[in-house]
């Protein structure tokens, strides 16, 4: 057989059991195995990794004359049959040799253990009594070990007492040679625990007898070759590639159940079938026959929600066709990344977040499909608990997390992540995570997929001068605002913004948060947004600000609300001052120079019964009171 079909454990497995007295299988152990029943190779079964083991531990790495399976359940016992009775009977007469007759041929040397009632110390002195025999080869294998301990680091008495029985397990293990077969074999035992660390470090820590085998998902190849058999005698026909590439992370029990799914037949391609294993019967709209039309025009689309950002617009359009084209991560022959990365950098109220809000809209229908996470919430260590989910045994497990909460229930939306540059260090490893499988499993275990999201982060890096002490913009002492690194008013060209906001971007990754890898996984899709000009503002404040103002009054009133040349020159001349500002900046002001001016004057109007309906209400001039930041205004209304 060809041993680069085997399993990577297994033939760690037969490489280190020669040497080793004692290995510690950790990771991916709940999950059933695919592994050859047969010196050949013509022959594979699904099963457990315990029966796994049986298998191999017979047959191509020693004979073993016993191998036992123990658990604090079920107890000891033994390989399948037809070797299991034989084995418990060499089992025993081990025992009884090691308890009557130590040192004799054949016999173990009697370990003489300290009197114990705990199960668990006297099936471990039991095992170190075959252990030390040396000439019957055993192993023997303990399941659910992780749960032999509460706390690795706190051991009570009896769990330290059974701990150091292991320990001197290791070196007392002998190396008997096989009457039938002439060979001889490392007397072995086997933990199979979820993580390494759920032991006591020095259990294995400078133990020349132990070593620890981590146990992956199946791999490409692994995954191949199981789809390859178990669909070879079925009428299914897919693009075994693509099916392989699509499955990256996923274990054996969920590509038994992509098979189930595939053998009903009821499935348009090789990814809705993965698709609707991930998602359910979910239709995507990313597949949509009309979601290419509305793409078509996505810059006149987009652009009537952004005003001013042409460049910004038009690198998110190209983002929209490459994924719906599923081209996102193909230079990585990547299928499983996340459909599109989106880094949003510039000042704030430049349309960041609308523009987010309106790739929702376009692509998915609506608005509420951008689900928006403030980073500024999540700033402390334990933040990754919020975002994902507290693990076990921690309050809010029941929970869930907020972030696989909400991919969960609705996996096409796009993911909003705004002033990344705020969140703790803990999130941004998930978001490595996020970016590079586009995979996350949460404090349930519980696998969570972001293929088919869109992910955007906003930021202010690299427009405004960082304190190398706190990673926060310095703030000017006159004014109280915050330095900018980029002057809107020397560099007005947008090639010099980008340039600048850039190396910005970069120096804030690199030099001051040391996460370099993080601005590799997003790489080349950094959308730099200009500063609002003059002539986007004036865009904003008539098509957007004041619209919206007449809109909402038109509708709760019935009364038209025009403004004079004048109300709009006076506004821009305010607001053209304070470019940093941006569009946010034109509304903070509109609030208070007009809004709440209008406010008493409709409040008044309706108080002395005066009829609005179908009258129209003409704002002619902004009057600034002696109160600061309080106006009035000229108006008249017919």
């Amino acid at each position: 057989m060809d041993e680069k079909m085997k399993p990577r454990w297994m033939r760690e497995m037969e490489r280190l059991s020669s040497s080793k007295t004692q290995i510690y299988l950790c990771g991916n152990i709940k999950d059933t195995v695919y592994y050859p029943v047969d010196a050949q190779g013509e022959l594979w079964e699904l099963g457990w990794l315990h029966e796994a083991l049986f298998n191999l531990l017979q047959e191509p790495i020693g004979n073993y004359e016993i191998v036992a399976l123990y658990d604090s359940v079920d107890g000891i016992r033994f390989a399948d049959e037809p070797e299991s009775a034989r084995m418990g009977t060499l089992y025993d007469e081990l025992l009884k040799c090691g308890e009557t007759k130590p040192g004799s041929s054949g016999c173990a040397r009697r370990p003489k253990p300290a009197p114990s009632q705990d199960p668990m110390e006297h099936v471990l002195d039991q095992m170190r009594i075959c252990l030390q025999n040396d000439k019957h080869p055993c192993a023997f294998i303990i399941n659910y070990a992780s749960q032999l301990v509460a706390n690795p680091s706190s051991l009570s008495p009896t769990e330290r007492s059974s701990f150091i029985r292991l320990l001197k397990s290791s070196f007392d293990s002998q190396q008997p040679k096989n009457e039938a077969t002439g060979q001889l074999a490392q007397n072995l035992l086997i933990l199979l625990c979820d993580k390494l660390t759920d032991l006591p470090a020095w259990l294995y820590l400078n133990n020349p007898f132990a070593a620890a085998i981590e146990i992956d998902p199946p791999r490409s190849r692994e995954r191949r070759h199981y789809f390859a058999t178990v669909l070879a005698a079925s009428d299914v026909s897919m693009d075994m590639k693509e099916l392989v590439d699509l499955t990256d992370g996923m274990s054996y029990r969920d590509l038994c159940s992509i098979r189930a799914l595939a053998t009903r037949g009821d499935y348009k391609d090789t990814k809705s079938l993965v698709d609707k294993y991930k998602y359910g019967p979910v239709e995507s709209e990313w597949d949509d026959p009309m979601f290419p039309d509305r793409l078509v025009n996505a810059e006149a689309e987009l652009s009537k929600r952004v005003l001013g950002q042409p460049a910004a617009v038009a690198a998110v359009a190209d983002v929209l066709r490459r994924a719906h084209l599923h081209l996102s991560g193909a230079q990585h022959s990547s299928k499983t990344k996340p459909r599109g990365v989106l880094f949003f950098a510039g000042p704030t109220g430049v349309g960041k977040t609308e523009l987010a809000k309106a790739i929702a809209e376009l692509v998915f229908g609506e608005e509420e499909r951008c689900e928006r996470f403030d980073m500024s919430e999540f700033s402390q260590s334990h933040s990754d608990q919020r975002l994902l989910g507290a693990p076990p045994g921690y309050v809010g497990y029941e929970e869930g997390g907020q972030l696989t909460k909400a991919v969960r229930s609705n996996p096409f939306s796009v993911l909003l992540f705004d002033e990344i540059e705020k969140a703790h260090p803990t999130i941004l490893d998930k978001f490595l995570q996020i970016l590079e499988d586009g995979r996350l499993t949460d404090g349930k275990g519980e696998t969570v997929y972001f293929s088919e999201s869109i992910i955007v982060f906003t930021s202010n890096a690299g427009i405004y001068q960082i304190d190398p002490q706190t990673g926060r913009p310095m703030i000017n002492p006159a004014d109280q605002k915050p330095i900018l690194r980029v002057d809107p008013d020397a560099d007005k060209e947008y090639s010099l913004v980008r340039e600048k906001v850039l190396k910005g971007v970069e120096a804030y990754f690199k030099d001051f948060l040391g996460r370099p890898e993080l601005l590799n996984r997003i790489g080349q899709n950094i959308v730099v947004f200009d500063f609002v000009r003059e002539a986007t503002m004036r865009e904003i404040l008539s098509q957007k600000v004041l619209k919206s103002i007449h809109d909402q009054i038109k509708e709760l009133w019935d009364l038209e609300i025009a403004f004079a040349d004048p109300v709009i020159e006076t506004m821009l001349e305010r607001v053209c001052g304070d470019v940093a500002s941006g569009g946010r900046g034109i509304g903070n002001l509109a609030e208070t120079a007009i809004l709440n001016p209008l406010a008493r004057i409709i409040f008044s109007l309706l108080t002395t019964h005066t009829d609005l309906s179908g009258k129209t209400l003409t704002v002619q001039k902004i009057i600034e009171t002696e109160t600061r930041h309080r106006f009035d205004l000229a108006y008249e209304i017919q």
